[in-house]
């Protein structure tokens, strides 16, 4: 039961995180005709949304450890292989993306917009990027 609830609440992470970076991927394209000026407004506006992403990220990281150490590193490093070796890699990568991309909006925030705003998009893709991938490196190690 406990291994059950860990893994519905490691979902639920999964959906937030993962679905906080369609959704700024979504917003990104639904304001690009918008004049820059507008666009800057509204992504500030916007940006609160971003808390579910590190809600997300933060329910992966210590649900993910809590199941590791339920079942015991040494089997389900055994199970999973390869590919868990190379999710948790991702995993790594996108926590200092994600770190970066949080210093960028804390930047952005206290100018108020500014130029900082157009090396968004490309952060939130690559966050987007890395997190399917690591989807997939998982359905790969936990067939």
């Amino acid at each position: 039961m406990l291994y059950s609830s860990i893994l519905f609440l490691h979902f639920i992470g999964l959906a937030l995180g993962v679905g906080t970076s369609f959704a700024f991927l979504a917003l990104g394209a639904a304001t690009s005709e918008l004049a820059p000026d507008e666009r800057a407004k509204f992504m500030l506006r916007a940006a609160p949304l971003s808390k579910n992403g590190s809600i997300g990220l933060a329910l992966l990281i210590l649900t993910g450890l809590a199941m590791l150490l339920l079942r015991g590193p040494a089997a389900v490093f055994a199970y999973a292989g390869g590919a868990l070796h190379l999710k948790l890699t991702l995993v790594v990568i996108l926590c200092g993306v994600f770190g970066y991309a949080q210093s960028l909006q804390k930047k952005i925030r206290q100018a108020g917009g500014g130029p900082l705003m157009a090396k968004i998009p490309k952060v939130s893709l690559l966050m987007l990027v890395l997190s399917v991938a690591i989807v997939a490196c998982a359905v790969a190690a936990f067939k």
